[in-house]
């Protein structure tokens, strides 16, 4: 379960889509983004979220367990 802030409801986290392959988890992120919110988890040493709030308009990245928005940085 994830909130997006402070008195937001919660949401659960499903499994949509996995694979080896970055590009194919950003396509099927591209596809997806358009009519649910979503967000990309890397199995790295250490994880990472990419998160879109409005939509696919503006993502931004923050470390995975780390909940502080002040800390999440936009991607370009």
């Amino acid at each position: 379960m994830v909130s997006y802030g402070d008195g937001d409801p919660l949401l659960p986290f499903t499994l949509v889509h996995a694979a080896a392959s970055f590009e194919e988890i950003y396509r099927e992120f591209n596809k997806l983004i358009t009519s649910q919110p979503c967000v990309i988890l890397l199995n790295e040493n250490k994880c990472k979220i990419y998160e879109s709030p409005d939509g696919g308009k503006t993502v931004f990245e923050r470390d995975f367990g780390d909940y502080d928005l002040k800390n999440r940085k936009r991607i370009k």
